[in-house]
């Protein structure tokens, strides 16, 4: 199927993925007008690895420290039989993976906030691999300070002097400094 041949008997034929391997025999006839003759001639379509392909490049994108990135980064074979493809990180920040269908998730830590980080990924059909790469921006947000714990209720005797230590701490990186006002008092 799709082989042409010229009324000067050149024969053009491009092997569709769908046509190699095979063995195809080309028959051809040449007529004079009272007589025609043919001949015959193999044709061995070998077959040539496909190259796998992204669907797509995935977009440069910012993202909240703390916050999950999740990316469908799945790619295509074309080669008949497809062939099984596998996902690899060539390179991300720490704390990323990535599953054999392609998606990639990972959460930036505080420390990893803020940064800008390259993902690159690779898909191989087990002879040969491409790779596509995006950026991702993480912005740093303020985490909110946190008491280590809440001093308990107490009673105290009038004019006794009444102290109690109620120390917070900042996740935050780098640790911003804390002021302490009581909001409400006797």
């Amino acid at each position: 199927s799709g082989a042409s041949i010229t009324t000067n008997g050149v024969i053009t034929w491009t092997p569709t993925e769908a046509q190699g391997p095979s063995t195809n025999m080309i028959a051809t006839a040449v007529s004079d007008g009272v007589v025609s003759v043919t001949n015959s001639f193999t044709v061995i379509v070998t077959e040539v690895n496909v190259a796998p392909s992204f669907v797509a490049t995935p977009a440069d994108t910012n993202i909240n420290e703390l916050t999950t990135l999740t990316v469908t980064n799945n790619a295509t074979d074309s080669d008949l039989p497809a062939q099984l493809l596998s996902y690899t990180l060539v390179s991300a920040p720490s704390g990323a993976s990535i599953t054999t269908n392609g998606v990639i998730t990972w959460t930036p830590t505080e420390a990893q906030g803020p940064s800008t980080n390259v993902i690159a990924t690779a898909v191989s059909d087990g002879v040969v691999s491409v790779t596509n790469s995006f950026t991702v921006i993480v912005t740093e947000v303020n985490v909110a300070p946190s008491f280590v714990a809440t001093p308990a209720n107490v009673s105290v005797p009038e004019l006794v002097l009444f102290s109690v230590t109620n120390n917070a701490t900042d996740s935050d990186l780098p640790a911003q400094g804390l002021t302490y006002t009581l909001v409400s008092a006797p």
